[in-house]
């Protein structure tokens, strides 16, 4: 796929997005915010008998590629367990965008997964 088609993917995520939502029952939640642009979020996880994500949602405002970003790792991410979402890369989340992310957007492509991180208490992920 060329990187338009992948344009056109994030914009779409970003203006009809398959998971933004707050469910009424969830196991955990939990907030990020990029300070530099003020994007934020709140991720919200369900886990079944065997400890991976069964259900995985997110609420929040900010930019195409943060908001994008969250709606696709949460499809990413259910059926995984929490160790295997803290092996999640940032090339990872590059190759799901499927554009060049500049310097002073990788913030916002990274909330979602280091808000991940940080509930997951990984040394180093404090506020973005």
């Amino acid at each position: 796929m060329d990187e338009e088609i992948y344009k056109e993917n994030i914009l779409d995520r970003y203006k009809h997005p398959r998971r933004k939502s707050v469910p009424e029952k969830h196991d955990i939640h939990e907030g990020g915010v990029n300070a530099t642009c003020g994007d934020n979020l709140i991720v919200f996880l369900s886990f079944d008998e065997n400890g991976d994500v069964s259900a995985a949602h997110w609420d929040g405002e900010g930019c195409a590629i943060s908001q994008a970003s969250a709606d696709m790792l949460m499809d990413k991410i259910i059926g995984k367990s929490m160790q295997s979402i803290g092996e999640i890369s940032e090339e990872e989340i590059k190759e799901m965008l499927g554009i060049t992310i500049g310097p002073s957007r990788e913030k916002c492509a990274y909330l979602p997964i280091n808000t991940l991180r940080r509930w997951l208490g990984e040394p180093g992920f404090g506020p973005v």
